[in-house]
C-alpha cells in the first residue's frame, strides 16, 4: 500500500487545522500505521505539540520546507512511514499549494462563522487551481449547541456551492481539544470525562481511513446534539 499525504487546510487562521492534524495522527498511530506530521506553518503549532510538550511519544513530527517537501515525502515512504499528515499555514500562499499538490487528500476544516466561511471560498479556489477539488472533504469543527442546526445549513448550502462535500463526523467545541493540545496529548489519550471528544476523533478517524470511504453527507439533516465535556 503507497504511502497516503493527507493535507489540513484552511487560509481562516483558528479554523482547527493543527489540532486536527495532531488528533488524527495519533489515531493513525495507534491504529499501527506509522504516520510522519509535516508543520509547514510559520506558526510551528503541531512541532511544538510534538516537540517540547509530547517528548518521545509518537507520531514523529517534523517542520519542514515547501521546497524540501517532495525530499521529505519520498524519504518517509522509503522509511515505511504509511500515513503523511501536513499541517499548512493559514494562507493561500506558495506553501499551501505545494502541500495541497503533494496530498491525496485535502481536509479543510470549516467553522461555519461567516468570516471563516468566506475564507473557505477562496481556500477552494486554490486547491480548484491544483485540480484536488474532487479529493477534498470539509469537516465542520468548532459546533457549539446554540442555532447549530441553522448554521451546519448554512455551512452545507456554501460547501454544495463550491462542490466540496461535507464530511458526516463533526466536532464541536470542547475543552478537552485545548485541554489535550497543553499536554502534547491527543483526546483520545487525555483520560478522564472526555468521551465525547474521543469518539467524535475516534469517528473522523474512520470515515478517512476507511478502505473505500463512505459516502459524505451531501444533503442537510439536523445534527445530533454533543454533550460538552
Amino acid at each position: 500500500m503507497p504511502t497516503r499525504i493527507w493535507a489540513f487546510v484552511q487560509a481562516k487562521g483558528g479554523s482547527g487545522k493543527s489540532t486536527m492534524a495532531t488528533n488524527i495522527a495519533v489515531q493513525a498511530e495507534a491504529a499501527e500505521q506509522p504516520t510522519l506530521l509535516i508543520d509547514l506553518d510559520a506558526q510551528s503549532s503541531a512541532a511544538l505539540w510534538g516537540g517540547s510538550l509530547r517528548g518521545n511519544r509518537k507520531p514523529t513530527v517534523f517542520e519542514g520546507q515547501p521546497d524540501k517537501l517532495a525530499k521529505i515525502i519520498k524519504s518517509a515512504s522509503n522509511l515505511g512511514v504509511k500515513l503523511i499528515v501536513i499541517d499548512t499555514p493559514s494562507k493561500n500562499d506558495g506553501t499551501t499549494l505545494a502541500a495541497i499538490r503533494a496530498a491525496d487528500r485535502i481536509i479543510c476544516p470549516v467553522m461555519v462563522d461567516l468570516f471563516s466561511l468566506a475564507a473557505l471560498q477562496d481556500t477552494a479556489k486554490l486547491i480548484e487551481v491544483a485540480g484536488k477539488l474532487p479529493a477534498t472533504i470539509g469537516v465542520l469543527n468548532d459546533l457549539d449547541e446554540t442555532g447549530v442546526v441553522a448554521n451546519i445549513g448554512e455551512a452545507e448550502a456554501v460547501l454544495q456551492a463550491i462542490g466540496m462535500p461535507v464530511a458526516p463526523v463533526q466536532l464541536y467545541h470542547r475543552p478537552a481539544y485545548t485541554a489535550a493540545i497543553r499536554k502534547g496529548l491527543s483526546v483520545t489519550e487525555l483520560g478522564g470525562n472526555q468521551q465525547s471528544a474521543a469518539d467524535e476523533i475516534r469517528g473522523l478517524w474512520a470515515f478517512l481511513n476507511a478502505p473505500t470511504a463512505p459516502s459524505p453527507r451531501k444533503s442537510k439533516r439536523k445534527a445530533k446534539k454533543g454533550a460538552s465535556t
